[in-house]
């Protein structure tokens, strides 16, 4: 009998991804991919999971980008756990037969087709001006309630798409899999340019009210898989970079630390860092600071980029309870800056501007109230830590 038969594989991946559909034929439930692959998007499960037996190890795959694998390749490929550790969270011994497969060399990539740029910049355009005319007020305010600066926005072609647009993949200069094949651009949403060095490498889409929490993005198709490095061009010589997990965090940090550091981004914890097009972006820098979000999808793409030179962790404190990122500790109270010139320099502290109704753990001396009644501190990294735990010790019922 195999040893991993025993392994509820649904419950590994539901505790990464949530709830899943059931599927008939018992024993096999259905996902969203959260895998990079999907031209528009995994608008339909396609992540099919189903538990083991007596005759067959638990298996998982994606009908539409073709990842796939056991328990053991899951948590290699979502969590970001070398083989060894995926080994000791599933109690399992290591296999004789199993070979560590090395990384493939890759090509470099390039920005999609003339066509395409076209195309591309039309769009953006359209969506900018939705955004700050009247059209846009909702969205404006969402980015705003984010805190973004207005020139922030701006500068980083920020648009708004009030209504659905499609359109064949030929316009774009790609070819199109049927008759019933267009792009869909959803209504409602923000547009986010993956600009860099003047070309659009990517277009991303934020749904204003997504349909499904665990999916709040999608990407305009592209006629092939291309990795990105969102903010390379603005990397500075001599100087720490923060990859942060998402494009919304990396335009607001780079609003807030302004050259205390550039701040670039893969887009997502599951992207990959292709060192054949980014590598040379990343001699650069006097080291790296890796500030992803505080979940299991994050401390993976995390995992990844550690072998960086003098990179350094960071884990963002949560101010208010469900806070996991950094536009999260923004909107808490945290300064960004000094939580950045924290982990630069250890002596630095870190500045927090508490609302009213957090009811803060303090230290003597290291605060005051300012003239709207709300208090504002500074602590070491470890003095915040201890204060938080504080505060939540306070804030669970006995």
């Amino acid at each position: 009998m195999n040893a991993n038969s025993n392994i509820d594989l649904i419950a590994l991946v539901e505790s990464d991804l949530g709830q899943g559909q059931s599927k008939a034929g018992g024993g096999k439930m259905l996902f969203h991919c959260p895998f990079p692959g999907h031209t528009r998007g995994d608008k339909h499960p396609s992540l099919d999971v189903k538990n083991g037996d007596h005759t067959r190890p638990p298996f998982w795959k994606c009908w539409a980008c073709g990842k796939q694998g056991g328990a053991v390749k899951w948590l290699m490929e979502y969590r970001g756990l070398s083989y060894a550790d995926a080994l000791t969270v599933l109690k399992l011994k290591p296999d004789p037969n199993y070979r560590k497969q090395e990384s493939p060399i890759l090509s470099p990539d390039n920005p999609p087709c003339e066509t395409w740029q076209v195309r591309a910049m039309q769009l953006i355009e359209r969506a900018e001006s939705a955004l700050w005319d009247k059209r846009g007020k909702d969205a404006l305010a969402w980015l705003r309630l984010r805190g973004l600066q207005d020139e922030t926005i701006r500068a980083a072609r920020l648009g708004y798409i009030p209504v659905k647009v499609t359109n064949r993949p030929e316009l774009w200069g790609l070819q199109s899999a049927s008759d019933e094949d267009y792009m869909v651009m959803p209504k409602d949403s923000i547009l986010i340019p993956g600009l860099i060095s003047s070309k659009v490498w990517y277009l991303k889409i934020r749904y204003l009210h997504p349909y499904d929490p665990n999916r709040k993005y999608t990407q305009v198709r592209r006629d092939q898989r291309i990795s990105s490095l969102y903010g390379a061009d603005f990397i500075t010589n001599d100087r720490f970079v923060i990859f942060c997990e998402g494009e919304l965090d990396a335009i607001l940090l780079r609003q807030e630390v302004k050259d205390l550091a550039s701040v670039i981004t893969l887009g997502s914890a599951t992207n990959e860092l292709n060192l054949a097009t980014w590598g040379i972006y990343l001699l650069r820098p006097s080291g790296f600071v890796i500030a992803y979000d505080v979940d299991s999808a994050g401390n993976g793409g995390a995992n990844k980029l550690t072998w960086l030179r003098d990179a350094r962790r960071l884990i963002v404190p949560q101010l208010s309870p469900g806070d996991k990122d950094l536009t999260d500790f923004h909107k808490s109270g945290g300064n960004l800056y000094s939580l950045i010139e924290s982990i630069l320099r250890p002596e630095a502290p870190i500045f927090i501007n508490w609302p009213e109704n957090a009811k803060p753990a303090t230290i003597r001396g290291q605060y005051w109230h300012s003239p709207d009644n709300k208090i504002e501190a500074y602590y070491l990294p470890d003095e915040l830590a201890q204060c938080l735990d504080v505060m939540q010790c306070i804030a669970e019922p006995a």
